[in-house]
């Protein structure tokens, strides 16, 4: 993990700014260049620093790609909390109804799919994303978004799925049915530009993003709904 200096010559505040900063610029030459393509004189010289900032900051570039990655963890996982803790305190619930499962899914989905809509914010870090999850980075920034962010989303999604089937967590349908339901959301952000040209439109705004909502969690509402009636048909039940 990079260290968290802050500047010995400005005190905390003064350090945290720099480090700030440093992570702002990286961004962007990571998102333009790649990981192999970027170099910290590069960020160094994005940032308005001189490159040894680089190494004290985050001992080299692996250590301010992981900077880049945890703050985009704290940023996604701000946006997330809320859907993703009330579908967990209604797994909690053992006599939880369907409906309300239905709606939690729901709202992780409509959370996911909202990514889609633009901001200067986020057209910066979605090219970051897009080769981070390309595979395009370091494995130790691969292992940390997977354990830290995706993970716990991964393992609710699949829970909210299988109370709802009436199939084990770990059966091979939970795990299909979950990512074939869930993908859905992320499938708008990865295929945008054939999104924006298929509409005519130039850009997603509030406006558009909540169309592309309302679709979508329209349909996923008919396959959780579809889930429950078949479980209800099942022998078993």
């Amino acid at each position: 993990m990079a260290r968290h200096k802050p500047a010995a010559e400005g005190g905390y505040q003064r350090g945290e700014e720099t480090r700030a900063r440093i992570i702002d610029a990286a961004v962007v030459v990571f998102g333009e260049r790649g990981y192999d393509g970027a170099s910290t004189r590069d960020i160094a010289t994005a940032a308005g620093v001189n490159a040894p900032a680089i190494q004290y900051y985050f001992d080299g570039k692996e250590g301010v790609y992981l900077a880049c990655v945890e703050h985009l963890i704290t940023l996604l996982w701000r946006k997330m909390a809320p859907t993703v803790e009330a579908a967990e305190l209604a797994l909690a619930d053992e006599i939880c109804p369907d409906t309300r499962l239905i709606e939690v899914s729901l709202g992780i989905l409509g959370t996911v799919v909202s990514t889609i809509q633009d901001s200067p914010e986020a057209t910066v870090w979605r090219a970051f994303l897009d080769r981070h999850q390309a595979g395009l980075c370091p494995e130790s920034a691969t292992t940390a978004f997977e354990e830290r962010f995706k993970a716990r989303i991964g393992r609710v999604i699949r829970q909210l799925i299988a109370r709802l089937a009436g199939f084990a967590v770990e059966d091979e349908r939970t795990v299909i049915h979950s990512m074939a339901l869930f993908t859905q959301g992320l499938a708008f952000r990865v295929q945008k530009p054939k999104l924006l040209a298929a509409l005519n439109w130039t850009q997603i705004d509030r406006k558009e993003m909540e169309l592309v909502c309302e679709v979508v969690l329209t349909q996923a509402r008919f396959t959780l709904e579809g889930l429950v009636r078949l479980r209800y048909q099942s022998p078993a039940h």
